[in-house]
C-alpha cells in the first residue's frame, strides 16, 4: 500500500511546478522585448487599465471579450501568446479561454502587470486628445 502512495505523492508535488511551467518570466520577456522578439503580447484588462500602462505592443482585449474578438488578436493557433493582466487571474481565465479555441502555444507573464511595475520596468502609457 504504500508502494502505491509514494508514486502518487511524487506527481502531486510536482504539480505547481508543472503548472508554473508554461509561465514566462519578466527577465526572458524584457530580453525578448529589447531584442524585438516579442511573442505577441495580449492585456486583458479594461481599456481604462490599458490606458494607464501597458507592455509596449500589448494588444488590448478584456478577458470577457477574448472568445467573441479571437479573430482580433491575428496570431495562428500555433503562435506564441503571452497574456497579462494585474494579478494573473483574469489572463489565466483567457488563457484557458484561449486555449479552448484551439490556441496551443498560450503562456502567462510571470507576475502579470503589478510584478512588472513593481520591477521599475517601462510601461506605455496612453494619453487621451483633447
Amino acid at each position: 500500500m504504500i508502494r502505491l502512495r509514494v508514486p502518487l505523492l511524487v506527481g502531486l508535488s510536482c504539480m505547481p511546478l508543472l503548472a508554473w511551467a508554461q509561465d514566462v518570466s519578466r527577465d526572458a520577456m524584457a530580453t525578448r522585448m529589447a531584442a524585438h522578439d516579442a511573442p505577441v503580447l495580449l492585456d486583458v484588462r479594461t481599456p481604462a487599465e490599458y490606458r494607464d500602462g501597458h507592455l509596449a505592443g500589448a494588444l488590448n482585449v478584456p478577458v470577457d471579450e477574448v472568445r467573441a474578438r479571437s479573430g482580433a488578436i491575428g496570431a495562428r493557433r500555433d503562435q506564441e501568446l503571452v497574456v497579462y493582466c494585474k494579478s494573473g487571474k483574469r489572463a489565466a481565465r483567457a488563457r484557458d479561454t484561449l486555449q479552448s479555441l484551439g490556441y496551443t502555444n498560450v503562456h502567462l507573464l510571470e507576475g502579470s502587470a503589478d510584478a512588472w511595475r513593481a520591477d521599475g520596468r517601462p510601461l506605455v502609457q496612453e494619453r487621451p486628445n483633447h
